[in-house]
């Protein structure tokens, strides 16, 4: 549904060339495909901005929290890793002072600044991983996607990183990695003293008039609590397949630091686009420039892009129908944001919305294809893609049982023990526990809760002995599970179920098993 609160709409006064305001890109024709977008991709509500030169547009539609207050420009979302840019943004204050941080550059090894902290499963990684290789991914270690969102302190992410698995040598490959920008944040607060909150602030948000952004969920509730302005908190949501309908989702409050702790609105947010596009401060023309210089390859991640996709630091380039491009997608669940832009144009948008998946992209692509005036034919329908894919991985996800245990005996063996015996409480150094309860006595079946506050399962269904097939699901709501991997238990001297393994990290080490360990 779209907001009919007309001053949802902000629209600077600047005029365009000779004197003629340019006009809006967000009018009544991109109306009408918020309103198909929203209902297509079940999305609650969204905050559009589009940067133009000096010109800025923002406008909402939607809803931010049900049941009717409506998505504003000022309306606040979670930004997810489009606090990546940030982040590398902070590090580059430090890499330009020589004067404080003299031995803290781009090439630095991290154990050199947090050395009793910084600690991986390789010693060669541990003493030769720079800043530059935790904010370009490229540090060898696999994603480890569970960890994100865990209970505890910043410190204590990247104490476990000792405990993650290293799945290749270091600069070989990108592979994303939110807990190294947690280290990475971690870095800079050892170095400066200061909660890097607190740093942003003082060192880029506020020189840029960025009042409406905080690294806190508290502190923005704080923000939309105020009489003084007329920001809101937009309200996370899920789309329940089996209800047919929106369901609130809990704020994401475990660690997210430097990997996606920002909340913010879309005009704040232009502010820093601008900034970005011209180099024109609080960064020097040295960390602008490191920001935009290539470090490591991406896989080609968004269907319309045709060229390599470079990863930066905290951002990814390419060049899109001839022309240079920046941007970054984030999200949590129940929040997302796409932040685009393209520096020789001064052109940027922005997209924040309070529901999951990629239906956002609809919207932000739709106005890059307009400013670039590419031919209805050459653009893509994203909606269409997707659905092929989602076929596509369902009949994938059908041969699972085929492609991962070919051999199994027929008829399969029983479990070893009664299924009570593997229910229970599993620990990992550095995941979050996961608790095991039993699903169905009949098939047999075993439900994984992952503890922590990003709402992740993992369904088992038995395949032969102690061997399962694991439906791993990153968002509770979802229909489909992200990938169908193997799971299993072993058992110790006694007979006792020790331990349960899972291939949960099934994007770069589909075939390794990460072992939880039963507590007593």
């Amino acid at each position: 549904m779209l907001s009919s609160d007309k001053t949802a709409e902000y629209t600077t006064a600047t005029n365009g060339e000779k004197g003629v305001p340019k006009p809006s890109p967000l009018n009544e024709d991109f109306k009408n495909l918020v309103t198909k977008t929203l209902e297509k991709w079940h999305i609650q509500g969204v905050s559009v901005a589009v940067v133009d030169g000096d010109e800025t547009w923002a406008e909402g539609y939607g809803i931010a929290a049900m049941p009717d207050i409506p998505v504003r420009p000022s309306t606040l979302f979670y930004t997810g890793s489009t606090t990546k840019a940030f982040t590398a943004a902070a590090a580059s204050f430090l890499v330009d002072d020589d004067e404080k941080y003299p031995n803290i550059k781009w090439n630095t090894p991290l154990s050199e600044v947090i050395r009793e902290d910084f600690v991986l499963p390789d010693e060669y990684a541990t003493s030769h991983v720079t800043l530059e290789d935790a904010l370009s991914h490229r540090s060898g270690l696999a994603g480890h996607e569970l960890t994100l969102g865990r209970l505890g302190t910043v410190r204590d992410v990247v104490r476990s990183l000792r405990h993650f698995k290293m799945s290749q040598e270091i600069r070989t490959t990108w592979q994303y990695h939110n807990a190294l920008y947690i280290t990475v944040a971690h870095m800079i607060e050892v170095a400066t003293g200061e909660w890097l909150g607190d740093f942003l602030r003082k060192r880029l948000w506020e020189p840029l008039d960025m009042k409406s952004t905080f690294f806190s969920l508290e502190d923005a509730r704080q923000y939309a609590a105020s009489a003084d302005n007329d920001a809101t908190l937009a309200v996370p949501y899920g789309w329940d397949e089996t209800k047919s309908e929106m369901e609130e989702i809990p704020y994401c409050e475990g660690v997210l630091s430097g990997a996606g702790a920002v909340i913010s609105n879309v005009v704040d947010y232009t502010k820093y686009l601008r900034s970005v596009m011209r180099q024109s401060g609080p960064l020097s023309k040295e960390g602008y420039a490191a920001m935009r210089q290539p470090r490591s390859f991406c896989p080609q991640m968004l269907p319309q892009m045709k060229n390599q996709i470079l990863y930066t630091l905290g951002w990814m380039t390419t060049t899109y129908h001839g022309e240079f491009v920046m941007f970054h997608p984030g999200g949590l669940e129940g929040m997302t944001a796409t932040m685009i832009l393209f520096p020789e144009r001064e052109w940027g948008v922005l997209v924040f919305c309070n529901s999951d998946g990629p239906g956002r992209e609809t919207l932000a692509w739709h106005l890059v294809d307009e400013m670039l005036k590419v031919p209805q034919e050459d653009r893509l329908d994203l909606y269409d893609f997707v659905q092929k894919k989602l076929v596509e991985k369902r009949k994938y996800n059908s041969t699972a049982q085929e492609r991962l245990y070919p051999s199994i005996p027929s008829p399969p063996r029983p479990l070893t023990l009664p299924l009570e015996e593997y229910a229970g409480t599993y620990t990992h150094p550095a995941h979050p526990d996961i608790v095991i309860t039993i699903a169905s006595e009949a098939e047999p079946q075993f439900l994984v809760e992952v503890t922590g506050s990003l709402r992740s399962t993992i369904a088992l269904k038995h395949v032969s002995a102690d061997y399962f097939l694991a439906e791993v699901s990153l968002y509770m709501l979802r229909r489909d599970p992200s990938a169908i991997v193997k799971a299993e238990f072993q058992l110790n001297a006694e007979g006792k179920v020790a331990r349960f393994g899972a291939a949960i990290d099934f994007d770069y080490m589909p075939d390794t098993l990460i072992w939880f360990e039963r507590s007593p």
